[in-house]
């Protein structure tokens, strides 16, 4: 038998519902519109959330694959429906109200290794040096940008009321959301633009965008804060996010949303500078798994715990005086390459921890 045509429109409601907000264009009118139609046959079925970020990730690991081996056309293809699986679970999470602690930490970390991992691809599919520089500068532009991000949103809930005024989405309210650059648009650009021009300009194209986005946005936010009130407001999250065995005090000001952005850049400049001699490539992934190992320690702040295993991660002074030792004694390429992989392992295990429903 049919549906009867309360419950289609009491489906279609929810799945209304089971949308997300505020994104980008390009995922408000291309990804959403298709993702929307997997999801209302999927809820149908007994899939869970989980699994289709898992296969979302596979299908991001195949498309950096195809993209590896030059095949950009079908690499980017496949990056973008990637993303719109990963439109759907989030849908399919809201409309069945199936939440999680593994499942919020895989949709959070998943979609920066798809993104990392495809930009690794395009470079190694022409190897060339100036190329990892692009890739190292993407990397870290786009976490102490995302670091950013979070912790403003986060912060701002306590500053400001939550208006009741419906949001006016004009033509200039989408030119704003382009600018912003959010992934909907990075990936687009990532997945069309090696078709059209070599990966080296790609990759130049992301970072300067990339960079004059930030700096959009910082100045948008600075002249928002000038409306907050002049009080001190707790923000643990942001402590939580230090990572050093130093009592600094991130939180109690304004401004306290930009620096554990400001710590990760003076990391990253740390470590680039003191494994001069290493190759770009082996900086590359140096920067990529510490990029993940603090993305990892935002999710766990702002899901109010404790970096789990956060010690074992030997904290900023730790890693930076390890790197250093190593120059020192002209080890820096092995001993960078086995702290990539260490931090990597540890954020596994962290998902397993995850897995377990531990807290910390």
């Amino acid at each position: 038998m049919g549906k009867e045509p309360g419950e289609i429109n009491a489906k279609s409601l929810k799945l209304q519902a089971a949308s997300r907000e505020e994104d980008g264009f390009f995922s408000t009118f291309v990804l959403r519109k298709i993702s929307i139609r997997i999801t209302s046959v999927l809820v149908e079925r007994n899939i869970s959330p989980n699994a289709i970020t898992l296969f979302s990730l596979l299908i991001g690991f195949i498309a950096a694959y195809m993209s590896a081996q030059a095949n950009y056309l079908v690499g980017g293809l496949l990056l973008l429906l990637s993303l719109i699986l990963d439109c759907v679970d989030g849908e399919i999470a809201r409309y069945k109200s199936q939440f999680s602690a593994l499942g919020a930490w895989l949709d959070a970390l998943s979609d920066r290794v798809k993104e990392f991992v495809y930009i690794f691809a395009l470079i190694f599919s022409i190897n060339e040096e100036k190329a990892w520089w692009g890739g190292v500068a993407i990397i870290v532009l786009q976490s102490v940008r995302h670091i950013s991000d979070y912790n403003f949103a986060r912060l701002q809930k306590s500053y400001e009321e939550k208006s009741t005024i419906p949001k006016q989405t004009n033509l200039f309210y989408w030119v704003k959301k382009v600018i912003h650059l959010p992934i909907g648009e990075r990936w687009l650009i990532l997945a069309v633009l090696p078709n059209l021009l070599a990966v080296e300009e790609t990759l130049r194209v992301v970072v300067y965008l990339g960079a004059l986005s930030f700096l959009y946005v910082l100045i948008t936010r600075f002249r928002r804060m000038r409306r907050w009130k002049d009080s001190t407001t707790p923000a643990e999250f942001l402590d939580q996010q230090r990572d050093s065995l130093l009592p600094l005090t991130l939180s109690g000001s304004k401004l306290s949303w930009l620096y554990p952005s400001i710590l990760r850049a003076l990391e990253f400049f740390a470590l680039l500078m003191i494994t001069v001699d290493a190759s770009p490539f082996v900086k590359f992934i140096l920067v990529f798994s510490v990029a993940m190992w603090h993305y990892t320690n935002l999710y766990d702040a702002l899901q109010g715990r404790a970096p789990y295993l956060g010690a074992g991660g030997l904290r900023v002074a730790g890693r930076i005086t390890l790197c250093f030792i190593a120059a020192l004694v002209g080890l820096e390429v092995e001993v960078s390459l086995f702290l990539a992989f260490y931090l990597l392992a540890l954020i596994l295990l962290r998902g397993g921890h995850n897995v377990s429903g531990g807290n910390a």
